[in-house]
């Protein structure tokens, strides 16, 4: 094989391989994510566009679940969540947001709480949208097995002071960690005004 051919097809192979991670998104509205279960937000996000609201699954009110459509049966019948991933929120009361400080009520014991629940802050992301904070983080926790999983978590400021919009997304069981960070970036930058 001459180098020429050689470097060819390493070139196509390494294509194919970046375009196999992409993962093609689609925009919702925070309202459509959460299926009419909020007071309307102005704000939209995006989420894989294979993705849809799971119906049927038996959850607390104020959780949704975006999901493979083929994963809702399964999930509703197991209540197992699908290897497959997902996208999930809920409105958390345990965190508020402070506008006067510009600070989520948790920030200044984050670190300290997540290491005492086993838990290691890997990269964290704090933005305003038009008015709306968002801090995303990305944690690292020890499984019983000893490997290693990441958790891919953010809230979002409802701009009432003692809720917020907590988000998470599971990726794929065989995406690899750069897969599922650039899914997760996408979701988190996507964060927006209508």
């Amino acid at each position: 094989m001459t180098s020429f051919f050689r470097a060819g097809l390493l070139a196509m192979l390494a294509s194919v391989s970046i375009h196999a991670a992409d993962v093609a998104m689609k925009t919702v509205s925070i309202d459509e994510f959460f299926a009419g279960q909020l007071q309307p937000l102005p704000l939209k996000l995006d989420v894989p566009k294979d993705y849809v609201h799971a119906e049927g699954l038996e959850v607390n009110e104020s959780y949704t679940y975006w999901m493979l459509p083929q994963a809702i049966k399964p999930a509703a019948d197991t209540g197992d969540l699908p290897q497959t991933g997902y996208v999930w929120g809920k409105i958390s009361l345990d965190v508020g947001y402070f506008a006067e400080k510009k600070k989520f009520s948790h920030e200044e014991t984050l670190k300290s709480e997540l290491a005492a629940a086993g838990l290691e802050l890997v990269a964290q992301k704090k933005r305003n949208v038009g008015g709306y904070a968002v801090i995303a983080y990305i944690l690292k926790y020890k499984q019983e097995d000893s490997s290693r999983r990441l958790i891919y978590s953010a809230y979002i400021a409802t701009n009432i002071e003692t809720n917020c919009i907590y988000l998470s997304y599971s990726p794929p069981s065989d995406f690899s960690k750069e897969q599922a960070a650039k899914v997760w970036d996408a979701i988190i930058d996507s964060i927006s005004k209508k």
